[in-house]
């Protein structure tokens, strides 16, 4: 049977000089002594309709003397600090505080190269990798003579940001419309699209494009061609990738250059109740919308180069002087 009374209860009944009453039966502990036990039907409602007594402490002078607060406030404090016995840092208290400025500089250099060593390896956790990378980049510039590719031209000179949004609780097949009705848009057009939109999310669409803006500018420095001095003297006129033609005056504006949205996680499920005692299962879907940001530069080095080709391939020829392959000896029909 186990004992439910608590250990100090035992303890105070151990030390009890009165004897028991003839009616109560004394349980022997092998540790706490003899203590008491009553058991009646009323047991199990612990102590309904009657008030609870609380258990005396005088017989326990630890006891009386937390009840004091400036006693607790005591034993608080030396439970919190323990002494050196029990400290982790025994081996560092022990040791002698070096007293001159030459001992502190060392150990700060020493504090100083632990912290080198400590964020080494969390921002170089594979050195040989990395070492490896960077002598294959190097034979690649030797190789190339410093000349560098197209894309790595246009990753330097021109910026972008990529953004996506949480999940929210729609389905794609109604946020693909907001994506679509933003896509090709300066940032402001499209805040501005969403504001007076009647669609339920278009205030979530706005929220993450406001965001999307204000993270370009503070990380990637997009946007600032007025406080730069950027901007052209006189409108330049281009055509998009869509046949519409624009005019550009600050080449640092921002627009969608792509916007599309994924599936996520299913939220949960519902019952769909039909006629008949049937019933359908209703997935709530939810969706993210990821939207990429170029600068007004990118959108007129790809009209240049549509021009450029356009002027590389010359005049159209109804029937061009092309060789002539695979000849039959005889007809083909």
């Amino acid at each position: 049977m186990s004992l439910r009374l608590a250990a100090r209860r035992l303890a105070l009944s151990a030390r009890a000089p009165n004897p028991l009453p003839a009616s109560q039966s004394p349980i022997i502990s092998a540790t706490l002594g003899p203590s008491t036990q009553r058991r009646h039907k009323w047991s199990i409602f612990k102590g309904w309709g009657r008030s609870r007594e609380a258990p005396s402490s005088a017989g326990d002078p630890e006891s009386a003397q937390l009840d004091d607060p400036k006693s607790r406030e005591q034993f608080l404090a030396r439970s919190m600090q323990s002494g050196v016995e029990n400290n982790i840092f025994q081996d560092e208290i022990e040791t002698p505080q070096r007293g001159s400025a030459a001992d502190e500089a060392s150990g700060a250099t020493e504090a100083e190269q632990k912290t080198k060593e400590t964020m080494a390896m969390v921002v170089d956790p594979d050195p040989r990798s990395r070492i490896r990378w960077q002598r294959k980049k190097i034979i690649q510039m030797v190789r190339r003579d410093g000349r560098l590719t197209k894309e790595e031209t246009i990753k330097m000179t021109e910026r972008e940001l990529v953004h996506k949004s949480e999940f929210m609780p729609t389905s794609t097949k109604k946020l693909v419309m907001l994506a679509r009705q933003i896509h090709g848009k300066t940032v402001d057009d499209a805040i501005t699209q969403m504001q007076w939109s009647k669609k339920k999310f278009a205030a979530e669409v706005k929220y993450y494009l406001e965001e999307a803006r204000d993270l370009a500018i503070a990380q990637r420095g997009m946007g600032l061609g007025q406080v730069n001095g950027e901007v052209l003297d006189k409108p330049r006129k281009i055509q998009t990738k869509e046949g519409k033609w624009i005019e550009v005056v600050d080449p640092t504006r921002m627009y969608i250059a792509q916007s599309w949205v994924g599936r996520g996680p299913w939220r949960g499920k519902s019952i769909d109740y039909k006629g008949r005692g049937r019933m359908g299962i209703i997935h709530h879907p939810s969706t993210s919308l990821t939207i990429l940001l170029k600068e007004e530069k990118t959108r007129i080095r790809e009209h240049e180069d549509r021009e450029a080709k356009k002027a590389k391939k010359g005049p159209w020829v109804h029937l061009p002087n092309r060789p002539v392959y695979g000849q039959r000896p005889y007809y083909s029909w």
